[in-house]
């Protein structure tokens, strides 16, 4: 059919009477229509071959061929086009046999011509009304067309129900979610694809009569497979869908019209997973970061206990002689205190302290060595895949293997009878449509994959809380630690399992662009001795009177106080009067009052060459980790030993 109307109608007339061509063609051009015209049937066709005609005007009679052959050629050729015949020699069986052989109309010679424009008139308006019709026709098409698609290939499930709530039609998300076909639902109540606890929630939302802003709208329900004699071409048994549906009522006139009628109801439902699943994300999140303000807080107390234990044991130590039995007492509550620091550490890096020291780096070899060094003696081995152009990444080393070990031990605690950790890296590049709250960027994800025994569903959302733990023996901080960590370093941790069938662990770490740059640092474990006057300024009591006597025993001459004020103030003091400082060794935070961390610009415009010295026990400032930035000159964690403290101080003044 014609996309677009032409100006006026064509019309071609074959008459083997040249002054009746040229009669009718004047006639007919005054009525503004387009005419053209043939004395011969075979110049006729061949003009017809070579453009487009609205109505032909044939003379029976012709020279050359039969003009009933004429148009049995014509409508079989041309058949939207119309013909009107006329004769002045045609009997009534020819005018008959051409009316159906599709003339449009049929006249006699000699004819009068206002019946002929009449006749003609005629045609053409039904040439119009079939173009219009065919146009109407073609649109409808289309648009039917348009909806069926945008119906069928809607990511949402789009169905209608019958009054009895009967399915009279679902589109093809209702078997790309739920996996079954449409035919196996047509005519079945709704009641037999929804979760039986849903089923007194749904009752409502698909029995909806309502229309407009008062029907369901945003209604969450759980839908599943219906139970049928099939098997859903051996696919099985889809687990249930969780979705948001929306619904109204179908009439056969107006909703405001009290006449209508109730036919059934339409509805959409949207498969919400995805969105579920991100919220389970970010609940985790929350639900982290509220514990770890609370963890933190613990920690930092703590460590200041444990450092006025280990601080006192080491002056204790200095009364006593090595391998008596009270000096050999000191040596294990030593000990046992820094391994319980150990244990404190995991949790300030639970509670977001401690600023990861990020440095760029490249993680096969670290994995690997990690790995190899908690399965040493193990029936678990691990098959790793890293391809050649893996992204580097930037990292806290120590915290990075912490977190790979802590999953290494679970995935082979969870392999009792022995097995394989397959152990995967690769560049991912994440946009906003993942499913996990993580900036859009470039990552490396390391995928670690045991096939061990699972997590149990009801536990998955528990793995990464603090004090969680399944194990007889266990902390419940290995995992809430590796979550932590991975989020102190911009990237994201979560788990998938399988009951029975095993558990895969996604770790992702901001890639980055920059070169490593390697730092040596020199250790040592003995005392170091030294010179010189020592201020000290930390809030707890207990170490105020560690670190004087301490510091004393190293040879240095300390002055211990409480806040950044009173710190400043005896530099200064001391600074005029000629008996300066040597260093200062400030603890990061003072509650409700002036700690390290806001002391130390002041300090420096007393003293641009002053040495400071910053020390915390829990923090999750960027200062502890960058502290060369803000005019330190070195950092000590606590809590800390005697040989620790004299190195720092050593390292400082040398």
């Amino acid at each position: 059919m014609r996309q677009s109307m032409p100006d006026s109608y064509r019309i071609f007339i074959i008459d083997d009477e040249p002054r009746m061509c040229e009669s009718l063609s004047k006639l007919l051009s005054d009525r503004g229509y387009q005419v053209e015209s043939s004395n011969t049937a075979r110049e006729g066709l061949t003009r017809l071959s070579q453009a487009a005609y609205d109505l032909l005007l044939l003379d029976i009679v012709l020279p050359d061929m039969n003009g009933l052959e004429v148009l049995e050629f014509v409508h079989g050729r041309y058949p939207q086009l119309l013909v009107i015949m006329f004769s002045g020699f045609a009997s009534i069986e020819s005018a008959v046999s051409a009316l159906k052989n599709g003339a449009f109309d049929y006249i006699r010679k000699p004819m009068e011509y206002e019946e002929l424009i009449k006749r003609v008139d005629n045609a053409l308006e039904q040439k119009r009304l079939i173009r219009e019709k065919e146009a109407i026709h073609w649109a409808l098409e289309q648009a039917q067309k348009r909806y069926k698609y945008l119906v069928e290939n809607s990511p949402d499930i789009i169905y209608t129900l019958d009054e009895q709530g009967r399915f009279s039609f679902v589109n093809d998300a209702f078997e790309r979610l739920l996996g079954v076909k449409r035919e196996q639902v047509i005519g079945k109540h709704y009641s037999q694809v929804i979760s039986a606890n849903d089923l007194e929630k749904s009752e409502h939302v698909f029995n909806e009569r309502r229309t407009g802003s008062r029907a369901s709208s945003g209604v969450e329900l759980h839908l599943r497979q219906p139970q049928t004699k099939e098997k859903n071409n051996g696919s099985g048994t889809k687990p249930e869908v969780p979705v948001e549906i929306k619904s109204q009522g179908i009439y056969d006139r107006e909703p405001q019209d009290r006449e209508k009628n109730f036919l059934g109801t339409y509805g959409v439902a949207r498969d919400i997973r995805d969105r579920k699943l991100l919220e389970e994300h970010l609940q985790q999140v929350e639900k982290m970061e509220a514990v770890g303000r609370l963890a933190g807080g613990i920690a930092h107390d703590f460590n200041n206990f444990l450092a006025a234990v280990v601080g006192n044991a080491a002056l204790a130590k200095i009364h006593t002689q090595p391998g008596e039995e009270i000096y050999t007492r000191l040596e294990e509550m030593e000990r046992a205190a820094l391994r319980a620091r150990a244990l404190t550490q995991q949790l300030i890096t639970f509670a977001q302290g401690g600023a990861p020291v990020r440095i760029p780096g490249t993680l096969p070899d670290l994995i690997r060595d990690a790995s190899a060094f908690v399965l040493r003696g193990s029936n678990v081995r691990c098959k790793y895949q890293f391809p050649d152009d893996l992204w580097w990444a930037e990292f806290d080393q120590g915290q990075i293997i912490q977190v790979i070990q802590n999953l290494i031990i679970n995935a082979d605690q969870a392999m009792s009878e022995g097995g394989v950790i397959n152990v995967e890296a690769e560049n991912v590049t994440v946009t906003p449509s993942y499913r996990i709250p993580l900036k859009a960027g470039r990552y490396v994800r390391i995928v670690i994959e045991d096939s061990g025994c699972g997590i149990p569903k009801e536990h998955l959302s528990k793995i990464f809380d603090p004090f969680f733990t399944t194990k007889n023996n266990g902390t419940g901080f290995g995992l809430a630690t590796a979550y932590s960590i991975l989020k102190n370093h911009g990237g994201y941790l979560y788990a998938e399992s399988e009951l029975g069938k095993g558990t895969r662990f996604f770790l992702f770490l901001p890639a980055t662009d920059r070169k490593r740059v390697k730092k040596g640092e020199k250790t040592g474990s003995k005392l170091y001795s030294g010179k010189g006057r020592i201020l000290v300024m930390d809030d707890d009591n207990s170490l105020r009177d560690v670190y004087a006597r301490l510091l004393t025993h190293l040879g240095y001459a300390p002055t211990v106080v409480a806040t950044g004020e009173e710190a400043l103030s005896r530099y200064s003091q001391a600074k005029q009067t000629g008996t300066p400082f040597s260093a200062v060794i400030m603890d990061l935070t003072v509650p409700g009052a002036m700690g390290g961390k806001e002391a130390i610009h002041r300090l420096l415009e007393i003293d641009p060459k002053a040495v400071a010295i910053i020390s915390s026990g829990y923090s999750n400032d960027p200062v502890m980790a960058n502290y060369r930035d803000y005019g330190f000159k070195e950092v000590i964690g606590k809590p800390f030993t005697a040989e620790k403290l004299s190195e720092i101080l050593w390292k400082a003044l040398t």
